[in-house]
């Protein structure tokens, strides 16, 4: 026998027969029911955008001893990978007990929802036009002459519903007020829709032309 398993042997054994009878009353104490709220993830496949707001806690209400229960966290339950493959259109995830994993000692007594909802919708792009959008009026005597936004479209990229309704997009607005000469400026775009972006990360330049007011 190794020399160090015998060294402290007594101590070892105490510590053993200590932790079994701890294990022991933990488990032979009254058992509670709690609950839970757990993170809840779901994976999107590329090229798919999630257009609903499914569930994105669960309630998992677990029972065991008291001790064990009042103690346990979020970061303590796991949700096993769902073995469902999301596809366009409507996706329903089943929640099971089983799939849950805790400490333990401890089971799971429900979960709450029981079904997940997912809407997935393929992305799409398209060009939209870029409207420049101004406010205000330049110094008495000149006028506004032409607004011209370069590039004059942008790529976007979203879920096809979302990008459907999409006809042009604005900037944020650019004051006129007090120019008396022409100007060119950098602008953001307004936000179009929750899930649609500009692709490629373009700058916008709006270029106005202003000039004096003939006699």
């Amino acid at each position: 026998m190794p020399r160090w398993v015998v060294n402290n042997l007594g101590l070892k054994l105490l510590s053993l027969f200590l932790a079994a009878l701890l294990w022991a009353v933990v488990l032979g104490e009254q058992k509670i029911e709690v609950t839970v709220n757990v993170p809840l993830h779901v994976e999107v496949p590329q090229k798919l955008f999630l257009v609903n707001d499914p569930a994105d806690t669960l309630e998992v209400r677990l029972r065991g001893p008291k001790t064990l229960v009042t103690s346990v966290t979020p970061r303590e339950i796991a949700l096993s990978e769902l073995a469902v493959k999301l596809v366009e259109g409507e996706n329903t995830i089943p929640i099971r007990e089983e799939s849950i994993r805790v400490p333990r000692g401890i089971e799971v007594v429900d979960a709450n929802p029981r079904r997940v909802r997912v809407v997935l919708e393929r992305a799409v792009e398209r060009e939209v036009e870029v409207n420049p959008r101004v406010e205000g009026r330049p110094a008495d005597g000149y006028a506004v002459r032409q607004v011209t936004a370069n590039p004059p479209r942008v790529r976007m990229v979203g879920p096809a519903s979302e990008l459907a309704r999409i006809t042009r997009v604005r900037t944020l607005p650019i004051s006129l007020t007090g120019h008396t000469a022409s100007f060119s400026t950098r602008a953001l775009l307004e936000p179009v829709g929750r899930q649609v972006r500009v692709e490629d990360n373009v700058t916008i330049v709006v270029q106005v032309e202003i000039e004096e007011k003939k006699s």
